[in-house]
């Protein structure tokens, strides 16, 4: 039996793969203060917004976080072609972030009124937290290594990288919000959420610290850590909250030491500041009033729901691991229809009687995010591309947020006109009537029908959810307690509902109307009666409107002081590479001792390309080291890697004296040419020269088409079919072949997969050496090449070539969630996978002792999905392989296998 423990401690490289798409819009550069801006031509006036932010921005945070920036800022304005609402910062490759233009797909959510704005308030507040390295060591590593890992520990050079995100994002989320532009303290449907939890008693540091798989799923750490900073903040001064993560950054050495950063920030621990804050949220949730009513559906996400005059239409996912489904309730008949689909998440929209789409942000080509209406097959409807699709007329016109335009706010046209400026979700009643809201400054939020002005209240909080028959307006907006549904008739205003937990409705008749309740471990969709309530909405005034501070970053209240935006400078990618960080990863294998991953690394901020000079140990025993570089920025995405070896295995059956090679070169490329819908297509190319064997050289072409599917928390794809057909040329020798792949999801969490995978050589090259590298190849794990003609055979000690190999493979996953998070320990169990396969081989051999003909091989493992220090995910697994031909007689392959990986799954 041959036992395999890869211990391989990991370095975590925080880089996204795709900042932007490739073959994106040409950017440009400009310098203002401590940041680099890169934009495009079409983005120069948000970039000059940026510019000014800016310059007012970083001042204030530099007093409110205590320190300056070791480096530069680099600030993406990323172009329209890259349609997500969303943005994100990071130290890695450099310090940056990235904002992207797709706000106006959700204008209800951020309660703000800019989203550009509230992004670099965000975006920066991480760049601060995550900058700091108050400690010799930290701030000598960087010197050298920049913000890679040394003796594979990111956070020595990067303290505050594994800090939870219940702590960053809660405190990006409290200082978005002291700007004058709202922001999500807010919002009402935020504190429905933490006041639901804080009843349910999940207020816990275990719960809320890590990055678990409870209901909220992610959110809390922004919903619960916001509301915990502004505890913090209203009692202790944001300027010493704030200043927690230079505290944090000096306990280098191990980076959850959250209790004595806390203290030495505030003067109190976290475990007791904690205690306090959610004691105070449980005293407060007491009050807190749930909405009654027929229970008619559940889920686990939520998105907005919808309605014309015959219907209400939305999206839910009951278990969140499954196939989203349409619900439809008739409001004359009360009947209500479910019907699963393959839908994108999002708030439906009807565009003819029988055509359901929802409104989402995907690929409709390898090029291009586009916002738009997507149907059930997951393609883009065309007519709506770059568009947030409120509605239609009655004539037809096409009521919507154009995109492009929108970086700022949402700018709505109606047809091919500009109607207005606005800052909530549009209504569209049974009149062709509009209503919607518009953010004012200081508070000032208005209610408008059409282009006429109904009434005002204070707050950054509201949007119309219906116009009964008497033209009574219903809207959505803060109540003292959460979220709730209030009337507007006849001038005066009234609370509609008793309940603090609904933040989406519509309207079934003049007395009812089915709402989302915000619930402790799931969102509800219940049907209510209207009630007739003398309340007006509720003011959130946060406690820093009455500081000074509170604005200070207000750009309207600062002259410009920013240099022109031009197009003078152009961004090259390839010139705007810097030293990004060295990074170092180590481990240990029982059958090849030391194994190793070292590289310097060289990028350029938006990531288009990448060069690293790299050395590595792998479980062969082979040691190569050399120089790579990759460029994902055009139509074609290609990696070149030149290498040489500078160590080999002392002995080895495979190895062949005369055959051996000391340099070698590997090129590939990529030519991705459907990515729509759920279908993908990609052109593949490479070029491999082996460093096992001198006169190995396969130049390879493949063709990966794939439809997958992934929908919620599921831990695998919900439903996969996959052709990968190939062709090899390797000296003389032609090699071709396939691979099929076919994966569904189950009841109970459960998931079958089959695969078939041939490869034919038509060489007639026969000998009686162990390995002679022509033919098909077959190897024990994947390989370095990546070679799409190879066979993986688990139970094999060394690779083995063959005339020709045939696989059949089978196998049923289950997922168990039992979970166990820790608070003071720094690994916490998630949930697990049971996997039971069964593969049969089919060889034909060039070998004159044929040692092997028709194999099978039964394999049994066990998954573990953990989080390392509250935030990253740490797979584990074990696994047992039987192998029938494995014998004392057989040198290339074990009866019995078993394999422990830490750092991966199987």
């Amino acid at each position: 039996m041959r036992l395999t423990i890869l211990c391989v401690i990991f370095y975590i490289l925080l880089s996204q793969a795709n900042d932007i798409v490739p073959h994106d819009e040409a950017y440009f550069i400009q310098k203002v203060r401590n940041t680099e801006l890169i934009y495009t031509e079409k983005n120069i006036p948000f970039a000059k917004q940026a510019a000014e932010l800016e310059n007012v921005l970083q001042p204030l945070y530099e007093e409110k976080y205590g320190y300056i920036m070791d480096e530069p800022l680099h600030v993406g304005i990323i172009s329209e072609h890259n349609q997500i609402a969303n943005g994100f910062s990071t130290q890695y490759p450099n310090n940056r972030q990235i904002n992207y233009i797709g706000g106006s797909l959700i204008p209800d959510y951020f309660s703000s009124t800019s989203w550009l704005n509230t992004l670099l308030y965000h975006e920066s507040a991480h760049n601060y937290q995550m900058n700091a390295k108050d400690n010799l060591i930290s701030s000598s590593l960087h010197s050298v290594i920049r913000n890679g890992s040394l003796f594979i520990i990111p956070w020595f050079s990067v303290p505050n990288t594994f800090e939870s995100s219940f702590m960053a994002e809660g405190n990006a989320v409290l200082n978005e919000s002291w700007h004058g532009n709202g922001g999500r303290l807010y919002s009402g449907r935020f504190k429905a959420a933490t006041l639901m939890q804080a009843k349910a008693g999940y207020l816990t540091p275990q719960r809320v610290y890590n990055d678990n798989l409870y209901f909220l799923y992610g959110s809390h750490h922004y919903t619960l850590g916001g509301y915990y900073h502004y505890y913090l903040a209203e009692f202790y001064g944001i300027e010493n909250v704030n200043r927690y993560w230079k505290e944090h950054s000096k306990d280098w050495f191990f980076p959850i030491f959250t209790n004595n950063s806390m203290e030495r920030a505030i003067g109190v621990d976290f475990d007791t500041t904690f205690e306090a804050w959610s004691q105070a949220m449980s005293d407060e949730a007491k009050n807190i009033v749930e909405a009654k009513g027929e229970l008619l559906a559940t889920s686990q996400t939520h998105d907005s729901i919808n309605d014309d005059g015959e219907e209400i239409y939305f999206i839910i996912n009951e278990s969140g691991r499954e196939r989203v489904e349409l619900v439809i309730y008739d409001k004359k008949s009360s009947a209500l229809t479910r019907h699963r689909d393959s839908y994108r998440a999002g708030k439906v929209v009807k565009t003819d009687k029988k055509t359901y789409l929802t409104q989402a942000s995907a690929y409709n080509n390898p090029w291009r995010i586009s916002i738009g209406l997507y149907d059930d097959d997951g393609f883009l409807h065309e007519p709506s591309r770059s568009k947030v699709v409120e509605g239609y007329l009655s004539d037809g016109r096409t009521v919507y947020f154009d995109v492009p335009r929108s970086f700022d706010q949402p700018q709505l046209y109606v047809g091919n006109a500009f109607y207005a400026q606005v800052n909530s979700s549009v209504y569209i009643d049974q009149d062709d009537n509009l209503y919607y809201f518009v953010q004012d400054q200081d508070k000032k939020r208005t209610l408008y029908k059409n282009k006429t002005a109904l009434f005002s209240l204070s707050g950054y909080y509201s949007y119309v959810s219906g116009v009964d028959s008497k033209g009574s307006i219903y809207f959505i907006a803060n109540s003292q307690y959460g979220s709730s549904l209030y009337r507007y008739k006849g001038a005066k205003l009234s609370r509609a509902s008793s309940a603090d937990t609904i933040f989406d409705a519509r309207l079934i008749d003049d007395d009812h109307a089915l709402v989302v309740s915000m619930g402790s471990d799931a969102f509800s969709y219940r049907k209510i009666a209207l009630e007739q309530i003398d309340e007006e909405p509720f003011e959130v005034k946060l406690f820093v409107e009455d500081l000074p501070y509170y604005r200070a970053a207000d750009i309207q209240k600062h002259p410009s002081r920013t240099p022109e935006i031009t197009t003078d400078n152009p961004y090259y990618a390839f010139l705007a590479m810097n030293y990004s960080g060295t990074n170092f990863s180590i481990g240990e294998s029982s059958s090849a001792g030391v194994i190793f991953n070292a590289s310097i690394n060289f990028a350029d901020p938006l990531n288009q390309n990448q060069l690293s000079l790299f050395a590595s140990r792998f479980i062969d025993e082979y040691m190569i080291g050399g120089l790579s570089y990759t460029n994902n920025q055009y139509f074609i995405q290609y990696s070149l890697r030149g290498y040489g070896v500078m160590g080999r295995p002392d002995s080895n059956c495979s190895i062949i004296d005369d055959d051996q090679r000391d340099y070698g070169f590997i090129a590939n490329a990529i030519l991705p040419f459907i990515k729509k819908g759920y279908y993908s297509a990609d052109l593949v190319s490479s070029y491999y020269q082996d460093y096992e064997s001198h006169s190995r050289t396969p130049l390879t072409l493949s063709m990966p088409l794939s439809r997958s599917e992934h929908f919620g928390y599921s831990k695998y794809l919900n439903t996969l079919y996959a052709l990968t057909p190939y062709a090899a040329m390797d000296r003389d020798d032609f090699i071709y072949g396939a691979l099929a792949r076919f994966e569904h999801d189950l009841p109970w969490e459960s998931y079958v997969g089959f695969s078939a995978q041939y490869s034919k050589s038509d060489t007639e090259y026969i000998t009686d050496r162990p390995n002679h590298s022509r033919g098909v190849k077959l190897s024990r794990s994947v390989t370095f090449d990546g070679d799409p003609t190879t066979l993986v055979m688990p139970g094999l000690i060394d690779s083995i070539y063959t005339q020709s190999a045939f696989k059949a493979n089978a196998q049923l996953r289950t997922v168990f969630n039992l979970a166990s998070y820790s608070f003071t320990f720094p690994l916490s169990l998630q949930r697990e996978a049971l996997t039971m396969g069964y593969s049969y081989y089919t060889l034909e051999s060039l070998l004159t002792a044929n040692y092997f003909k028709e194999v099978n091989e039964a394999y049994l493992g066990m998954s573990f999905d953990t989080v390392l220090v509250h935030r990253f995910e740490l797979p584990m697994s074990i696994e047992y392989v039987y192998n029938d031909s494995g014998s004392d007689k057989n040198p290339f392959a074990d009866e019995h296998t078993v394999r422990i990986n830490f750092g991966m799954d199987f």
